[in-house]
């Protein structure tokens, strides 16, 4: 045990090393200790769900190669334990990939979000950096953007960003699917992990009441659609119309402060 352990650390450094230094050299990634502070979190709750989808893979007859490429081709997270359950359901390509192509909408709306720090930025970075986008550190980017002033968030750290996750998640899949014989994880665990996640990233938006309102507006109402709307569309319902209500409610105080 000892040995595969110290075979998997190796073969997790070169492969960290080999891209983290080809990125480097393309586009000038940059890792300091910033980034290593803000992805530790999130990597935490990667592994963990990684490991889960990796195992949840191994039912679909999935080998951890397979589970390694499409985390890192589909880096979609959610959309990933849902295609693989709709696989073990037997369902079409084609239903399979329209739900994960619904599930993944909100992306759109994460990149145009971001548009604006990277006006200056030519296509090869943008499309890297888009790739590597999730939930997480698209909302630790925003903030960091928004807040981080000295010195500035850079596009280089934002990219370190997306590329540690995305490392992290698709190692912990491939591990998760190799190692389903051996250990098994308690689905209670990894929604735990998930939540506790989520809030956390959430806690750094917490700076007035705006933001409070429509966290727990966009919570409560996700929970009431899960109820009723299959295949996890309630995370993209409840995220499209929350962010239309921030919007409407931040549009309305600016334009009293103005008529003042």
């Amino acid at each position: 045990m000892v040995k595969l352990r110290e075979i998997l650390y190796n073969i997790f450094y070169m492969l960290l090393h080999y891209f983290h230094n080809e990125v480097k050299c393309l586009l000038g990634i940059k890792i300091n200790k910033r980034v290593l502070q803000k992805i530790s979190p999130i990597a935490l709750g990667y592994l963990v769900l990684g490991l889960a989808c990796g195992m949840l893979g191994q039912k679909a007859a999935i080998t951890p190669l397979e589970m390694l490429a499409m985390s890192i081709f589909a880096y979609a997270g959610s959309s990933q334990f849902i295609g693989i359950a709709m696989i073990l359901q037997s369902a079409s390509f084609f239903s399979i990939g329209l739900t994960i192509l619904i599930v993944n909408l909100r992306y759109v709306l994460f990149s145009s979000t971001l548009t604006p720090y990277f006006s200056k930025r030519k296509l090869p970075f943008l499309a890297l950096f888009t790739h590597g986008i999730t939930d997480e550190t698209f909302a630790v980017n925003l903030t960091s953007f928004e807040t981080e002033t000295d010195p500035y968030w850079t596009h280089e750290e934002a990219l370190a960003l997306n590329f540690l996750g995305c490392v992290v998640w698709a190692l912990s899949n491939a591990f998760g699917c190799y190692a389903s014989e051996f250990i098994s994880l308690d689905i209670h665990l990894v929604s735990y992990i998930l939540t506790a996640m989520f809030l956390g990233i959430w806690v750094n938006y917490l700076v007035n009441r705006t933001m409070i309102l429509v966290g727990l507006t966009s919570g409560i109402l996700a929970v009431i659609l899960a109820q009723i709307i299959p295949f996890k569309l309630h995370i993209v319902i409840s995220s499209l119309f929350c962010s239309g209500l921030a919007c409407y409610i931040t549009r309305h105080q600016k334009g009293g402060q103005n008529n003042e």
